[in-house]
């Protein structure tokens, strides 16, 4: 059985409501007819949520793949480096569904950065854990996009300025 992506799933069935079911509603029943359109537009909208969820989780995997490139580069210790190997064969072996995806990621992030508190210190520990930074950074500038905002517009707008 092929696997269909649940925002094109969505997608088909609002074109489906729009192109079949709407016109064939009776024009007595606009209430209905009202309410059909209003459905098909939520799953529309829907559709393209998820759509920006999943990309926000693919940005996030190639975030976390660099900063363990740099982490991998910045530090020889061969615990941080056993950390960092496990974790890569595990975004390797990553699960499809997307909710379990960016729960590796996020369990992934907090494996290394636990590495990178039990075996290095000072200014070592603080220049292995920047990489790591940018990766949350990524991930919660993803997080205000989904939610409508713009982190730069609320920095720019003085309202942190004191």
């Amino acid at each position: 059985m092929p696997y269909l992506r649940p925002e094109t799933v969505l997608e088909e069935f609002s074109g489906f409501t729009l192109s079949t079911v709407r016109p064939a509603i009776r024009e007595d029943e606009e209430f209905v007819r009202g309410q059909t359109g209003s459905m098909a537009s939520t799953l529309r909208f829907l559709a393209s949520e998820l759509e920006a969820r999943e990309a926000m989780v693919d940005e996030q995997e190639r975030a976390l793949r660099e900063a363990l490139d740099a982490v991998a580069e910045t530090t020889a210790d061969g615990s941080v480096g056993e950390t960092v190997e496990e974790v890569v064969a595990a975004l390797d072996d990553a699960p499809d569904g997307l909710v379990e995806r960016e729960e590796l990621l996020l369990g992934a992030a907090d494996d290394v950065l636990a590495a990178l508190d039990t075996h290095l210190d000072g200014e070592r520990a603080r220049e292995a854990r920047q990489p790591m930074y940018d990766f949350l950074d990524t991930r919660t500038e993803g997080q205000l996009r989904m939610l409508g905002r713009d982190q730069e517009g609320e920095d720019s707008d003085g309202g942190s300025e004191q």
